[in-house]
């Protein structure tokens, strides 16, 4: 099941929250310019709507987690609640530019019935940063929390490189 991003089902609410504003103007403007009795006052579109917006926030946590992206000047991190998995039932996997995480589980009993939860989120990685040392870390309350670093560049000029010693001959004799 996809997920509608959140700030898309921001921007659809407060959308439809200004045409049921705009309407009740409307029909203010008709009444005082006529004589036609006032209409009782309604509540506000997100006011009736507020327990369906909580539902579907709800669902969202449930189903794939909240999710937090960070963009800082040392690394890019993405923070995932995924408590509604075990360790074992979460895999991160990165290709040339993006992270993704996978969270499944089969059929499990719960307190209302029967349940199972699948959510793949992909992040593309900005420019910058090193998807070569993407770490994953899961705490113990279950929030994933996976860290790419910015990409070092070496720094132009001359530079000692250090000589990695071994305590074994080359040579076999």
């Amino acid at each position: 099941m996809a997920l509608v991003p959140s700030t898309m089902f921001r921007n659809w609410w407060d959308e439809m929250d200004r045409f049921h504003r705009e309407l009740e103007q409307h029909f203010q403007r008709l009444s005082t310019t006529h004589d036609f009795p006032s209409p009782p006052a309604l509540p506000s579109f997100k006011e009736f709507f507020r327990p369906w917006r909580e539902v579907f926030q709800e669902l969202e946590q449930q189903v794939g987690g909240s999710a937090k992206v960070e963009e800082g000047q040392d690394k890019y991190r993405v923070i995932v609640d995924v408590q509604q998995f075990a360790p074992e039932e979460i895999t991160v996997r990165t290709d040339d530019k993006c992270i993704t995480i996978e969270g499944k589980h089969e059929e499990k009993k719960d307190q209302h019935g029967y349940i199972s939860r699948h959510f793949v989120r992909r992040y593309q990685l900005p420019q910058g940063y090193d998807i070569g040392h993407v770490r994953p870390s899961l705490s113990s309350d279950g929030i994933l929390t996976i860290t790419a670093p910015r990409l070092v560049l070496p720094a132009p000029g001359e530079r000692i490189v250090p000589i990695e010693r071994q305590n074994r001959p080359a040579i076999k004799v």
